[in-house]
């Protein structure tokens, strides 16, 4: 894949390969996705995490993964113990967590993007594996 992306490319890959569970993405599926978050990720000043995920210990498996990618530190947390499904929020700018329990079907994570300027690039894509890095 050129990374010569537009916004339109990169917000039409990440549509497309939205919602693929950790099983089946192919390598070069998640290549694309990588691209295209890293694009978006130029575009923008700060990321915030939103984790699906079957345990509290998944969820932070994963966040820490995505964390240590985009260069987030994770703050020491005690989160309530949740196995039967769960949502962990995680924004970086106020170093706070949102955890709750989560009912719907997908596993993954959602990754919004935000810019503190008009000319940057604001949005949210997702649902992306739990160990896309």
């Amino acid at each position: 894949m050129s990374n010569n992306l537009t916004i339109n490319d990169a917000e039409r890959i990440l549509w497309e390969l939205s919602d693929l569970d950790n099983e089946t993405a192919t390598l070069e599926q998640r290549e694309q996705i990588c691209t295209a978050l890293e694009y978006l990720t130029s575009l923008a000043d700060y990321h915030i995490f939103g984790v699906c995920a079957d345990t509290v210990a998944e969820a932070m498996a994963s966040l820490q993964k995505y964390t240590n990618h985009f260069h987030y530190q994770l703050p020491e947390t005690d989160l309530p113990s949740i196995n039967d499904g769960v949502y962990l929020k995680y924004n970086p700018r106020r170093l706070r967590y949102h955890c709750d329990n989560y009912k719907g079907n997908y596993r993954g994570v959602l990754l919004s993007f935000h810019t503190d300027f008009a000319d940057g690039y604001s949005g949210t894509h997702g649902h992306f594996p739990l160990n896309l890095f």
